[in-house]
């Protein structure tokens, strides 16, 4: 019996319907990835359960939310893919005075919470319009555009250790930073937050929503499945995608693999792409931004099944 079918089995007795093998190609934004063992999170009891199981009987696991920024293994992964639902995917509105207070879930869609906010006339949100991911994947690397990012108008963020101890974090304690947060660095699982918006028009919301959503269109190829920006801008403030472009490697394929024409800091899936075209690329690229500007581009992106991953239960 393989891995897989173990955890599975083992999972099942616990879990029942909460469990399931699925296709990481069907989870992911890249649309790649083999196998592996799913289980659907409803509450932080729940999570507390699971995480326990999993440390008593060396399985590891891996959260996952809408599957952007991630690069799953062709082959699968052993890995235990952790998806949060239920109660753990719910958004609480309060109004107080002239702003809104939120109670979110860490398995809320960035994407439904931002179409959400400008509906109900709750400004601070509209440069998510369109971003991939969930809310706690946004706070895990602080997700923004144009200016903007989801630290900005977080009050408190609730973790889970993997002792299955919850506790609060206050917003100003968070450490967030370019595409970082202390949670990076930290055993901790992302369950929730709270935010406070300011009250705004919700047409002129929904009118700014859908001007962010058209530049979004414009700039990135989002017309063919990718995983966002596939590296991290240097300390050295030039455009990982100005690097790329300047190393000459718009266009420059891989199997189904290829950096964008449209913006070279994306990599696309043409139709046919696997994980291990996708690798074998941003190696390529990696290596030739080095070679032209003596600068060492770092991944946005994290390994699922391949690789070391950045972070495992």
């Amino acid at each position: 019996m393989n891995s897989i079918e173990s955890a599975f089995n083992l999972l099942s007795e616990h879990f029942h319907r909460d469990v399931a093998i699925l296709q990481l190609r069907e989870l992911t934004t890249w649309q790649t990835g083999g196998p592996a063992v799913c289980v659907t999170v409803t509450s932080a009891a729940m999570l507390a359960d699971l995480l326990g199981l999993t440390a008593g009987e060396g399985i590891p696991w891996f959260i996952l939310g809408l599957g952007s920024n991630v690069l799953a293994g062709d082959e699968g992964c052993r890995e235990v893919i952790i998806r949060l639902s239920g109660a753990m995917a719910e958004t609480v509105w309060h109004r107080s005075g002239n702003s809104w207070d939120l109670k979110i879930g860490g398995g809320v869609h960035l994407p439904s919470l931002s179409g959400a906010a400008c509906s109900r006339g709750a400004s601070g949100l509209t440069f998510a319009i369109g971003i991939p991911g969930t809310v706690g994947g946004a706070v895990f690397m602080n997700a923004g555009a144009y200016g903007n990012s989801i630290a900005d108008s977080l009050k408190s963020v609730t973790v889970l250790d993997y002792e299955g101890s919850a506790s609060i974090i206050p917003g100003e304690e968070c450490c967030f930073a370019y595409r970082s947060s202390r949670f990076q660095k930290e055993r901790t699982i992302i369950t929730g937050a709270t935010m406070s918006l300011e009250s705004g028009d919700p047409a002129v919301l929904r009118t700014e929503g859908k001007r962010i959503l058209e530049l979004r269109r414009k700039k990135f190829p989002l017309q063919h499945p990718n995983a966002g920006s596939v590296f991290r801008k240097p300390d050295e403030g030039i455009s990982p995608g100005k690097l790329i472009e300047d190393a000459g490697l718009k266009g420059k394929t891989v199997g189904g693999a290829k950096v964008s024409c449209k913006h070279a800091n994306f990599i696309i899936n043409t139709g046919k792409a696997t994980s291990d075209d996708i690798a074998e690329l941003i190696d390529i690229v990696r290596e030739a931004v080095l070679a032209t500007s003596g600068i060492l581009l770092e991944e946005e992106i994290r390994y699922l099944g391949r690789r070391e991953l950045n972070d495992v239960g």
